[in-house]
């Protein structure tokens, strides 16, 4: 029976949740699409409702058609640590949905250098809409502070700092009990800069009589608790299989990432031809990635591996006269497209996929339903999970957020699939 359910919106932020329950053992799996007539079996079910870019309006149907359909004892809704996306409104959205007494905020994920302090929002020590997460094309951060970020909410908004999160479970138990009101659910948002002080608020929170919303990013996601026994799985790497990687992050963090990639073992999308042809792009880069793969055992295949690519694309779209979002969508379906022909040349490849939308674009590409999160990981946020469905059921799979890891994170990603950089 699943007794929690995590709703995400985006694939790699649902990988990145549903790792922290399965690294305590319990049975989790990931819901690929928010198209999917799928319904999870094991402890954790988490729905990515692919909505971090989509309209509002619709962003927020499909957080409450999730938590409408779903009687689970615990809901996280997790969110983007970078606060990009429908943030507020996916927030409320659930909060209809589920109406709690108390809705706790804490988006901090220390481990890769997200924090709130004083009510403010930072990523590696700089404000968030400071931050390159702040330059976000579509959907950036709108606030630095909490308490302002939430302040247009359908609902009352409280804040706990950290001046209280430190003095221990006691006192924010206290303190949010304090907080509830009997005209309806409190937004509740929490500084945190360590991982104890997520620990704290998750273990006073779950010491109330209230029902409590949990909002955060993976980082709270490590300490919220379902009841009953756990029933995990572990992942078994074949490293007989071939490696495909597949990259349509622009992160700043994921370009350096790829640079550290030997050339030979990576090959580019035509983004010209992505554009104008998305369908021979695909064709094109899965010819090439193919020939990689049958030399080296593995290729890395990426959308740009510059900032500069970005505009080359912007540039070509203006040129074929389309609009940004059809340009973005064109490119990442020819990567995906060409991706999953190459993994179905041969036994089906492990894979590693960096990116949001990237990540769900080739596994729907693969037909595949789900991902069972095996409880390990690369590196803060970077998990491996077993493929569940379609022509790459059972592969081994690591995905990545764009914004995370060091400069040898894909490195180390392909390496534990099974790909050396050598």
């Amino acid at each position: 029976m699943t007794r929690c359910v995590v709703v995400a919106d985006d694939l790699t932020g649902s990988c990145d949740a549903g790792h922290e329950f399965a690294t305590r053992n319990y049975d989790t799996r990931v819901v690929i699409s928010p198209q999917s007539n799928a319904t999870p079996q094991g402890d954790i079910a988490v729905y990515n409702t692919e909505s971090r870019y989509a309209e509002p309006a619709v962003a927020a149907e499909r957080v409450r058609t999730v938590l409408e359909t779903t009687d689970p004892s615990v809901v996280f809704k997790k969110v983007d640590s970078t606060l990009r996306g429908n943030v507020r409104v996916e927030v409320d959205a659930a909060t209809q949905a589920v109406d709690p007494d108390l809705v706790i905020v804490a988006p901090a994920f220390p481990a890769n250098g997200r924090l709130t302090a004083c009510g403010y929002h930072l990523v590696d020590g700089q404000l968030i809409t400071e931050s390159p997460p702040g330059q976000d094309e579509e959907r950036p951060p709108t606030h630095d502070s909490l308490p302002a970020f939430f302040a247009s909410s359908d609902y009352p908004v409280e804040r706990i700092g950290i001046e209280t999160v430190s003095r221990g479970t006691a006192v924010v138990r206290e303190t949010l009990e304090s907080m509830c009101s009997t005209d309806g659910p409190v937004i509740v948002t929490c500084d945190a800069v360590t991982d104890s002080h997520l620990a704290t608020l998750a273990a006073a929170a779950d010491n109330l009589s209230e029902q409590c919303l949990y909002v955060g990013s993976g980082g709270l996601a490590g300490h919220i608790t379902a009841p009953g026994t756990h029933s995990g799985a572990a992942v078994n790497v074949d490293e007989n299989r071939s490696v495909v990687g597949v990259s349509g992050s622009v992160a700043p963090e994921t370009l350096a990432q790829i640079e550290k990639i030997s050339k030979d073992r990576r090959q580019q999308l035509d983004l010209e031809m992505a554009v104008s042809d998305p369908s021979t792009a695909a064709t094109d880069l899965a010819f090439r990635g193919s020939a990689v793969v049958n030399e080296h055992g593995g290729v890395l295949l990426h959308s740009a591996d510059a900032r500069s690519d970005v505009d080359r694309a912007m540039a070509a779209g203006e040129r074929a006269g389309i609009d940004g979002e059809t340009t973005r969508r064109r490119i990442t379906n020819a990567l995906a497209a060409g991706a999953a022909e190459v993994v179905r040349d041969g036994q089906a490849s492990n894979l590693f996929l960096t990116g949001g939308s990237t990540a769900r674009a080739v596994l729907d590409s693969l037909d595949a339903t789900a991902l069972r999160m095996a409880g390990e990981e690369v590196a803060p946020g970077i998990p491996l999970a077993t493929v569940n469905g379609g022509i790459a059921d059972g592969v081994t799979a690591v995905t990545k957020a764009g914004g995370f890891g060091n400069e040898q994170a894909i490195i180390k990603s392909l390496a534990r699939l099974g790909l050396s950089d050598e």
